[in-house]
């Protein structure tokens, strides 16, 4: 089964462990670490060209993420928070960046100078909320619902350190680029 980046994206926000719709999930590395897992782990098949994950500053990395975010929020789906200062994973996917992507004067897709030392915390606006409600009412996601729980059930309460880990030492093709691996894979569990 297929679905889009924008539909999952408010599904995996709007879900939480049990199947009931919640309205919020933490900060932008872990909804990248998640979408990762479900599409690694869980089948997960997303339309078009996908996330197309690839190793970055922090592991596995999507620059599609931002641009469905800002799209969802734009349209009054979703509303973002700063919640205050950046993990040190974060922090590494924007630490490198230079001058005119920080400012987001590039074509390139990324994190801009709003998101490279704050943690935004995503939930879902009273449309998104109908959004969501549509999707499950429609059956048609059933499965990508039920993958959801149960990655929400084995990760979501996996510290941000703890998600980390489970990615880098299950998928070490994704930390090639990473600026944290050593400093994630070498703390005790």
């Amino acid at each position: 089964m297929e679905i889009s980046r924008r539909d999952l994206l408010l599904l995996l926000i709007g879900l939480d462990e049990d199947g009931a719709v919640s309205d919020s999930v933490g900060g932008i590395t872990r909804l990248q670490k998640f979408l990762f897992l479900m599409e690694k782990e869980f089948g997960l098949v997303v339309s078009g060209d996908g996330f197309a994950f690839a190793a970055y500053k922090a592991g596995p990395y999507s620059s599609k993420l931002y641009d469905d975010l800002e799209l969802l929020e734009n349209l009054g789906k979703l509303k973002g928070s700063v919640e205050g200062a950046t993990s040190e994973a974060g922090a590494a996917e924007v630490e490198l960046l230079d001058f005119d992507e920080l400012m987001g004067n590039n074509d390139d897709e990324g994190p801009g100078a709003a998101d490279a030392f704050e943690e935004r915390r995503f939930e879902l606006t009273d449309e998104g909320l109908e959004h969501v409600e549509g999707l499950i009412s429609s059956g048609d996601y059933k499965p990508v619902e039920d993958g959801i729980r149960k990655m929400k059930s084995k990760y979501g309460h996996h510290s941000l350190n703890d998600l980390l880990f489970h990615v880098y030492s299950t998928y070490p093709e994704m930390t090639t680029e990473s600026l944290i691996k050593d400093k994630v894979l070498g703390r005790k569990r």
